[in-house]
């Protein structure tokens, strides 16, 4: 087989990889916080970006303003973004449960809130 064959059908087969990748379906995932969250609304800052998401209904008590989550394109074309899950809080309070015999955390919230004064409690609580 000559040369000029050889090279024709690499550039054919380059051509058909490209084509076939471009038309695969996939997501992607990134990771940001939370600027402010309501019912299925959410939205989070991805590297200096804005972007409003959907929050998934099992998440919707749990997520909150300045936690870090993962954001996933569900589409890979940004057409619509869901908040999948939380890996932490940017927050400086939290109570976190420590189970000693497992030898780790096993439970815990990133807010404690006094009802009768109505704010946010700011305090370190160590037993």
């Amino acid at each position: 087989m000559d040369k000029d064959l050889q090279d024709s059908l690499l550039r054919t087969v380059n051509i058909l990889v490209k084509q076939g990748i471009s038309q695969t379906k996939y997501t992607s995932s990134n990771i940001g916080i939370v600027k402010s969250a309501k019912g299925f609304d959410c939205v989070v800052d991805i590297q200096g970006n804005e972007l409003s998401c959907v929050l998934m209904e099992h998440l919707q008590d749990w997520i909150q303003a300045d936690d870090i989550v993962i954001v996933q394109d569900l589409y890979n074309d940004s057409s619509k973004k869901a908040v999948i899950g939380k890996i932490g809080t940017s927050r400086s309070t939290s109570f976190t449960i420590f189970d000693t015999e497992k030898g780790k955390s096993v439970s815990g919230v990133e807010q404690l809130y006094d009802e009768s004064k109505g704010e946010e409690v700011d305090t370190i609580l160590e037993v």
